[in-house]
């Protein structure tokens, strides 16, 4: 669990930075917990409250499977599998929320949501990006596997990866899971956010089952409203292993993880920031 690194609790807003504008935008992060026997997979939702939309997702204390938010952004859901220690053995689910009348381009035409399907390979990994449209920055989005009939999958055996890209411009997944009726389904929220940017910090991960932390925080003047993480290769691809924590922090975003084993494994944490106006 990362609350050591800067969690932010439920009902607690973003200390915001030193300008008229950015004082006025107060996103509130709220947090569920769904308990169960040590080593087994749960899922659950988190909902904002009445008024306010969803503008970042997440989740931790488990080994994640999908992190994504709901149709209607009214909040998010996720899968994990609980840790093997009793007294560790839940899920936490957060959502940061934002007023509706400060979502970012809510109000004009120019913002979009865009929701895509990725089919699975041979081996049952599955992998996507979705795309914003020239000019706008994705935030709030997430993926998750789906059965045939469209419910969330509890099947999934590990992400690799759930995040904005590193422009900004996108979301990002990949999956595995053994069920190859299952297709991975990649949501993300897209607006014109202006100056606005992607901070990102990786570390490297022992070949060992010990987990490590890294936080990536926005630079000075700047908000976060969404991040992500992902395991990488040396050559920035994902890399198998194990994603445990992908909370919102003290001004930006916290991971956690441990390289299953693997060689040459980075934990990527991603957090995209912005100033807001207004």
């Amino acid at each position: 669990m990362v609350a050591a690194a800067g969690m932010l609790v439920a009902g607690q807003a973003s200390a915001a930075p030193a300008s008229s504008a950015a004082a006025a935008f107060q996103i509130q992060y709220i947090k569920r917990v769904f308990s169960g026997a040590p080593d087994t997979v749960v899922s659950g939702t988190a909902l904002c409250p009445s008024g306010t939309r969803m503008v970042s997702s997440a989740a931790g204390n488990a080994g994640l499977a999908a992190i994504t938010p709901l149709r209607d952004f009214s909040g998010a859901e996720a899968v994990g599998r609980l840790r093997s220690t009793a007294s560790r053995a839940f899920l936490e689910i957060v959502v940061g929320c934002l007023p509706t009348a400060q979502v970012p381009g809510l109000s004009s035409s120019s913002w979009v949501s865009l929701t895509q399907d990725f089919f699975p390979d041979a081996r049952g990994n599955r992998r996507g990006v979705v795309t914003c449209p020239s000019g706008m920055r994705a935030f709030g989005g997430g993926g998750s596997l789906r059965t045939p009939e469209g419910a969330l999958s509890t099947k999934g055996n590990a992400m690799y990866s759930n995040t904005v890209t590193a422009d900004g411009t996108g979301w990002t997944m990949k999956v595995f899971s053994g069920s190859l009726s299952e297709k991975l389904v990649i949501t993300t929220q897209c607006a014109p956010l202006g100056d606005a940017q992607v901070e990102q910090t990786s570390i490297p991960l022992p070949i060992t089952a010990r987990e490590e932390i890294v936080h990536v925080p926005c630079q000075p003047g700047y908000t976060m409203i969404s991040g992500g993480v992902y395991l990488s290769k040396p050559d920035g691809t994902e890399q198998q292993g194990r994603i445990l924590d992908s909370l919102p922090g003290a001004e930006g975003w916290v991971a956690s993880g441990n390289s299953h084993g693997l060689r040459d494994t980075k934990l990527v944490a991603l957090a995209q920031c912005f100033l807001p106006t207004g």
